[in-house]
């Protein structure tokens, strides 16, 4: 009988990661594809493919794509983020400063929050001198964004080059101001 629920116990364990395995297999809302290549567990796996689309709403609740921003010419950071993150309140005088250092020179900053309180969200954009476009759909660790760029930890960040392909993942501190400066000095 013991031998049975053992058994028993090591198939519900191996359901419940297959499960998990086949949820990471995602439709991306918008564009039909099925994909898992931007939710696994390497990181750096997305580097040099193409970004997804995502639609979020503004702090105004107007819906805006990524595609509005990455692909156009421009370099872009998609920065995930949350008012309630201590090292992302640290890191974030260092995306503040390379905005407004490469801004003018072609660089957008698009912020997705992991916030689920609209006011924290609002106030820390405010507070935290932000002056980017920000994006939520305000349910936290199940955003949109997040599941579809497999986000597990934040802050996190991609950069995607003007014909919309990702070229780096995680950019924090000085690496991000270090990779910048080769792209636009």
């Amino acid at each position: 009988m013991r031998n049975i629920l053992v058994l028993i116990s090591v198939l519900l364990i191996t359901l419940v990661v297959s499960t998990t395995d086949v949820a990471a297999y995602t439709t991306v809302v918008g564009t039909g594809l099925q994909t898992d290549s931007l939710v696994q567990d390497e990181p750096e796996s997305i580097i040099g493919t193409h970004f997804l689309d995502v639609k979020e709403a503004d702090t105004n609740g107007r819906l805006h794509k990524l595609s509005k921003y990455a692909g156009r010419g421009k370099w872009v950071l998609v920065d995930f983020w949350a008012s309630w993150c201590g090292p992302c309140r640290g890191e974030m005088p260092n995306v503040v400063a390379a905005y407004k250092k490469y801004h003018e020179k072609g660089f957008e900053i698009v912020g997705f929050s992991f916030d689920v309180d609209k006011d924290d969200w609002q106030y820390a954009i405010k507070s935290w001198d932000m002056p980017w476009i920000h994006l939520s759909d305000l349910k936290g660790w199940e955003s949109e964004a997040g599941q579809i760029y497999g986000i597990r930890a934040i802050p996190d960040n991609i950069l995607i080059d003007p014909k919309g392909i990702i070229v780096a993942r995680d950019l924090r501190g000085s690496e991000l101001e270090e990779y910048l400066s080769k792209v636009f000095d």
